[in-house]
């Protein structure tokens, strides 16, 4: 990947939580909404002036701040290409309260082209993960290939709920086609 793109990724990643959209957000104000203890005179986070730098550090805490206790585990795993688009590959661990509740994750394809920041531009939960009965404890991406640039592999470590050693699984993700999860093939 250019240089150019890589810079222009790293610059907008923190604001990549942002655009995560209502799924993820708690009870909060809107940005045109005033805060607490804010005075008429403060801009508010996403205000139409551009926010001068504490502004935007606190915009920035405030996404994180907004963020469900429920969302357990974010990262960005890669990058991926498709023609003219590029961007990265962000995953989203959910993780309900309780005993018995289940990890729910999902694979989201953030776009950085064209315009200023990251935009989201697909989600896909991979439902399987959420019938696997022990925990994940963690899982790393693969390189992709020349050929697929525009897709995903990510393999998961995981303990079983009756056993001490860890299985590995393996997911092989590309939009608009259905995903192949299951054990490591090797």
């Amino acid at each position: 990947m250019p240089r150019p793109v890589i810079s222009k990724i790293a610059g907008v990643l923190a604001a990549s939580l942002l655009l995560a959209g209502p799924a993820l957000a708690q009870d909060a104000p809107t940005p045109a909404e005033p805060q607490a203890g804010a005075s008429a005179a403060e801009p508010q986070a996403g205000a139409a002036a551009a926010p001068s730098g504490g502004q935007a550090a606190g915009q920035y805490a405030a996404a994180v701040e907004s963020l469900s206790p429920l969302v357990q585990d974010v990262q960005v795993v890669g990058p991926w290409t498709d023609g003219d688009q590029s961007g990265v590959w962000r995953t989203v661990m959910v993780q309900p309260a309780g005993d018995d509740a289940k990890p729910h994750f999902f694979i989201q394809q953030l776009d950085a082209s064209g315009h200023d920041g990251l935009s989201l531009r697909s989600t896909a939960e991979i439902t399987e993960i959420a019938t696997l009965d022990g925990q994940i404890v963690g899982y790393r991406a693969d390189d992709p290939g020349e050929a697929q640039t525009n897709s995903l592999s990510l393999f998961f470590e995981f303990v079983p709920a009756d056993g001490e050693i860890s299985e590995t699984y393996e997911l092989h993700f590309t939009p608009g086609q259905p995903y192949i999860f299951g054990p490591a093939s090797n």
